[in-house]
């Protein structure tokens, strides 16, 4: 973004400096006050009274996102899942004194390591798998939405997304149906609503291929690697034809596509340039990347590996016209953004404070990963005054201790809620293995950029 002689600019406020109030509440009368504004603009300098009075500013209670949980259920048997579910149907067969979770046996008898799931609380395993938690009904989805957005009025909110999720969501298509039908754009209750799902891609009918064409609902559909054996369907056999044959559906619609995979452990020899070809060839222009959730994962591989194998992959996609997003990128985004997360409500963690994740029961969570009852949709905006949700939103701006320092500190999160909740029984935490990656991929971002990509500022005459 700076020529040598606006680094330096920029480098003068090391150690702090006064400048006219004018430059910042007013037109930049200087090219200098201009950069000035811009780098206040993108959070790279702040005032010093923000700095120092943050922990007492008011915590902005706004949800930018519903995310409805459709179906505690799937028809896959993926090896990774971070929910640890492989079972379709689940029952509920001992109880784990030490941590008081809940260890589960699928009825087609294929048995559930609580350990490998990503859930923390009694409380949030027992709505996994309460069988009056498996379904939303459709009249319940489109309560819960209206609740929801009451919440979001309530926050200064009238732009929102609807995540439909799962499980598969698919699996509850009625519910999705119900959804669209009676909110559609919003502009009947006074809102802008942009829709979204994750799915497997297995369910993907002409219906619903027509259907998210008309509404215009972002279609993810996982996929790891044409050559993955990690997503089996639930009776063992490849998923990659039926999935395939949906991804097909969504193009002949004319759908927005875009990829879903996951770089973990489980993955990480099947995860490269293949994914990118696939994406071409379906017509898909995004391919989000969901880097392993589990901590160990970044200190086994090694930072340096996870970037180098990563980043790969996006220089092909740059190659390919395909745009390779995701958490890890999010910090990216955000750095190059105008007041972005002022804007979007949240850095590149939703949970903090930005986003409802509604169970079939009405119960809602942070997100489908975290593990942290914030009580019930019913309550509608009292849901903005719960002490759980006050907490998760006090992490919308500001890091852990921990943060203070780090380069990209006003531009990152940290890692997924989900695992931190289960490491350290908290959310104000930091898992360091995985900082070394999110500065990694950041610094090749910044690299790789070309002058054409961004405002430059060149204080010095040529």
């Amino acid at each position: 973004m700076l020529d040598k002689a606006a680094v330096d600019v920029l480098e003068s406020f090391k150690n702090g400096r006064m400048i006219p109030n004018s430059w910042i509440e007013l037109e930049a009368p200087t090219r200098e006050a201009e950069l000035i504004q811009q780098l206040a603009a993108r959070g790279f300098l702040i005032h010093e009274e923000e700095q120092n009075l943050s922990q007492s500013k008011p915590v902005e209670k706004k949800v930018n996102i519903i995310q409805l949980i459709l179906a505690n259920a799937c028809n896959f048997g993926c090896t990774y899942c971070f929910e640890g579910i492989q079972g379709k149907e689940m029952s509920v067969e001992e109880e784990v004194a030490k941590v008081e979770l809940i260890r589960v046996v699928a009825q087609d008898e294929i048995k559930v390591d609580i350990n490998n799931s990503m859930y923390a609380s009694k409380e949030r395993f027992e709505h996994q798998f309460d069988k009056k938690n498996r379904h939303m009904k459709p009249q319940d989805a489109v309560h819960y939405v209206e609740k929801a957005l009451a919440a979001s009025r309530a926050g200064g909110m009238y732009s929102v997304m609807v995540q439909f999720f799962g499980g598969e969501p698919l699996l509850n298509w009625k519910a999705i149906d119900a959804v669209l039908e009676r909110f559609g754009d919003g502009s009947k209750d006074g809102m802008h609503i942009s829709y979204s799902t994750v799915t497997n891609g297995s369910l993907i009918t002409e219906e619903v291929a027509e259907k998210f064409a008309r509404h215009q609902v972002a279609v993810c559909v996982s996929f790891d690697s044409p050559t993955s054996p990690s997503r089996p369907l639930k009776n063992g056999d490849d998923s990659t034809p039926v999935v395939m044959q949906g991804l097909r559906q969504l193009q002949a619609k004319g759908n927005r596509i875009a990829i879903n995979a996951a770089l973990t452990s489980a993955t990480w020899d099947d995860f490269n340039e293949s994914i990118v070809d696939l994406a071409v060839d379906v017509g898909a222009r995004e391919i989000g990347v969901v880097v392993d959730f589990d901590p160990t994962f970044y200190s086994a591989f090694g930072a340096d590996n996870i970037v180098d194998r990563l980043w790969k992959v996006v220089e092909y996609g740059r190659q390919r016209g395909v745009v390779l997003t995701g958490y890890w990128h999010q910090i990216f985004q955000v750095l190059l953004g105008h007041d972005a997360v002022a804007e979007r409500g949240f850095k590149n963690c939703s949970a903090k404070g930005a986003q409802f994740s509604i169970e079939p029961n009405g119960s809602v969570f942070a997100c489908k990963a975290g593990s942290t009852l914030l009580g019930s949709i019913e309550l509608g905006p009292e849901l903005l005054d719960a002490p759980a949700y006050i907490e998760h939103a006090q992490l919308r701006h500001e890091n852990p201790d921990f943060c203070r320092g780090c380069e990209i500190e006003g531009f990152c999160a940290g890692l997924c809620l989900g695992p931190l909740e289960k490491k350290y029984a908290a959310i104000d935490v930091v898992e360091p293995a995985a900082c070394d990656f999110y500065r990694g991929i950041t610094r090749k971002h910044i690299d790789a950029l070309q002058p054409f990509e961004i405002a430059t500022f060149d204080l010095q005459p040529a």
